[in-house]
């Protein structure tokens, strides 16, 4: 594939398509994402994400996943709270979301493990990729993170060169294709916070990976949430659609 598709700031224009997705009705909310300086804090309970001159947290709802077998009817995780910040060099998206039960995914199946991911386009000189996960020539580049992994990368964290990440960098081109990226390029962290999880993730806007989001401006992003106890894995999550991550630059 081309530089031309992924490099869009070689191409001319870096959302003139995103610019319309409210209009269109391909983004159903939008989130402005304020401008900060200095190093944007990973860990969930920084009083940064809390403060009042931090990032605004915006209540979205989660929806069935009807689309492909096994069809979800009915999530048991129905809201996420969304902060998104950025400074000149960084961006970072924090979920909080309540779940009463606690599933890493040691105890009982791995499948059945407490998950969060987001979604964004890789083209953004293209339409808005479906929300299955893309679609072929419509690729996404997907962000998760599993409670499994962060008991993991705690364990690892101590003493370690190279720490283990509880995030994984992925993409994917539909259902059934999310394939894990060589060059890991996104960094995180989950913590229980009452009844419920805090999850940061965090990457420079820019890098030279062509399987990686660019923010060169407005990007949708779309939520998943899984609740292991409810038996929830692949297909089986709560979904919010595409949400505007509006950057200010004059996009609608």
């Amino acid at each position: 594939m081309s530089l031309c598709v992924f490099f869009v700031w070689e191409c001319g224009g870096s959302d003139a398509k995103y610019s319309k997705c409210l209009e269109d009705g391909d983004c159903t909310i939008r989130i402005n994402v304020k401008l900060f300086s200095g190093d944007i804090p990973v860990s969930p309970d920084s009083k940064f994400w809390n403060s009042p001159q931090g990032p605004a947290k915006t209540s979205v709802d989660l929806g069935p996943q009807l689309i492909t077998n096994p069809q979800w009817p009915n999530p048991s995780i129905k809201k996420v709270l969304i902060s998104v910040a950025r400074t000149e060099i960084q961006i970072a998206v924090r979920l909080e979301w309540q779940d009463d039960s606690v599933d890493r995914g040691i105890d009982q199946s791995r499948l059945y493990t407490d998950q969060a991911a987001i979604m964004f386009p890789l083209n953004s000189n293209q339409e808005v990729p479906p929300i299955t996960m893309g679609g072929e020539n419509s690729p996404v580049n997907i962000w998760q993170w599993k409670a499994g992994r962060q008991v993991a990368a705690d364990a690892a964290e101590q003493g370690s060169a190279t720490p283990l990440s509880p995030v994984e960098d992925l993409n994917a081109e539909g259902f059934s294709t999310l394939t894990h990226q060589d060059a890991q390029n996104v960094s995180g962290k989950g913590m229980r916070s009452g009844n419920g999880w805090q999850v940061v993730f965090k990457r420079n806007l820019t890098n030279p990976d062509e399987h990686d989001i660019q923010f060169v401006g407005s990007t949708p992003m779309a939520v998943a949430l899984w609740n292991g106890g409810n038996r929830e894995t692949n297909g089986q999550k709560g979904l919010a659609g595409w949400i505007l991550l509006d950057f200010g630059d004059g996009t609608d």
